[in-house]
Order: C-alpha cells, then structure tokens, then sequence
C-alpha cells in the first residue's frame, strides 16, 4: 500500500509541475476544467446521485460555469464567493460538531450547490492565479496548505491529546493544527526572505500572519468533506488515484483554500 502511494504521488508530482510551469494557459485552463469534472462527479456522490447520466450531467455544468467565469473574466466575484464559502464550511462543521452529527447537509440540492461554489471558485482561481501572477504563486499557495497537512498529520501523531472535532474527524487534534500553522508561518518567512518580499508590499508580518490563517482555514475544507462522506457512507471520494483515493480526497482542503489565496494576492 505504502508503495503504491508513493509512486502514485511521484507521477502525480511530475504531471502537476510540468502542466504547471511547462503548458500553454489554454492547456492550463483544460487541465484545471478537466480535474474539476472529476472532482463534480465525486461530488454527485453527496447528491445521492447514483444515476451516471445525471452525474455526468453535473460534471458537464460544473465545467460550463468555469468556463463562463474565465469568458465574463469575473474576477471580483472570487471574492464573495470564498467569503460565502467560508462562512458555509465554518457553520456547517460546528453544527455537526455541535449537534454530535446529527444536525448534517442533507439536503441534495443544496449540496449541489456548494459543490457548485467550491469546484468553480477552485478553478477559477487556480487558472486566475497562475495568469495574473505566476506559477511560482500558485505553488506557494498550494505547498502551504500541504505543508499544513504534513505538520498537522506529524505534530497530531507525536502530540495530540485533544480532540478538534471528533464527531466529524476523530483523528484530527488542536495540537496537530498548532503544529501545522506553526510549521506554515516558518515556512512562510523562508519564502518571504527568499522570493515574495520583492514584491508583496503589505510586509513580512502581514504575508506571514495572513498565510498562516488560510492555511489553519483550510482544515474546515477537509473537515467538510469528511462531514459529507460520513453522511453517504463513504471512507474515500473515489478510486481513480491509487492508494491515495479519489480527486476530492487531494483536494479537499485546496477547494476552500485557493479562493482565499485569490484574495490575498489581490492585495500585493
């Protein structure tokens, strides 16, 4: 199992830094509009939507809606829709919690809907990203919440005691996220000295601070989707990555994440 993870992630290592830094941005956007297609038929899974016709058919809208955000070039609108998004993730994981898992998303056309905002904000703002910016920017955004997810998932290991929220992730701890954010804002202040102060004028406190933030913001991104896989039964989003799971299972806290990256290179 554990090999197989490995050489999985390899390939997907490989193929993600070369479309990254080596494709044309209309292959960018393709890539980016195909990897949310398979992200929406996973999705469909908590719709309850069992019908292949009808999951295929909410892949299809999902790739139409990125499409007419890049068309209008509807910037601005990253900006109310990662706040919504928040505010979404943030009352649904505490009602959870709260409620001891009783109080869900059960509503189908409502989790259509969210999975609507999450994968189009998503590709729109890993396209935007790397557009107006560069593909340094969208690497940094990304490796920040993985490196969020390796310190919390080591510093949980070593020295969590106390549960976050354990009606919707058992295994997560407070001290795995402390770890985790301790871990981002090192690594933030590497990157500053090493690369973003040359042209992130808000200063090193502000880039530290606020980097930090969104990747501590991010757990609820996995969190949430642990919320909707406990409420179908399901351990993983899918099949197609071996020993890793489906799409969703990668991406999971980047869909709540990489809006609010948007939001913060906004402000350089």
């Amino acid at each position: 199992m554990l090999k197989q993870r490995l050489i999985t992630a390899l390939v997907l290592i490989v193929v993600s830094l070369w479309a990254l830094f080596g494709a044309e941005q209309l292959a960018w956007q393709v890539a980016v509009i195909f990897v949310s297609m398979i992200g929406a038929w996973e999705w469909a899974q908590f719709m309850r939507l069992d019908n292949r016709v009808m999951r295929f058919a909410f892949s299809v809208l999902t790739a139409c809606l990125v499409g007419i955000g890049l068309y209008f070039e509807a910037h601005n609108w990253i900006v109310y829709l990662a706040v919504i998004q928040l505010i979404v993730v943030v009352v649904a994981v505490t009602r959870y919690q709260l409620s001891a898992g009783q109080a869900g998303l059960n509503n189908p056309f409502a989790a259509g809907l969210i999975g609507l905002l999450f994968l189009v904000s998503f590709a729109l703002s890993l396209i935007w990203l790397r557009e107006a910016y560069s593909a340094w920017v969208v690497l940094f955004s990304m490796a920040m919440i993985w490196v969020m997810d390796s310190g919390a998932y080591f510093a949980g290991r070593r020295f969590g005691r106390h549960k976050l929220a354990p009606h919707v992730s058992p295994g997560k701890t407070w001290e795995g996220v402390l770890g985790g954010v301790m871990l981002v804002g090192l690594m933030s202040v590497l990157v500053w000295f090493g690369w973003a102060q040359t042209f992130y004028s808000p200063g090193l406190v502000v880039f530290v601070l606020i980097t930090s933030l969104i990747a501590a913001l991010s757990v609820y991104g996995d969190l949430f989707e642990s919320l909707l896989k406990r409420q179908v039964n399901i351990k993983d989003s899918g099949k197609i990555l071996p020993g890793h799971g489906g799409v969703l299972d990668r991406i999971d806290s980047l869909l709540l994440a990489l809006p609010l990256f948007w939001v913060f290179w906004s402000f350089t």
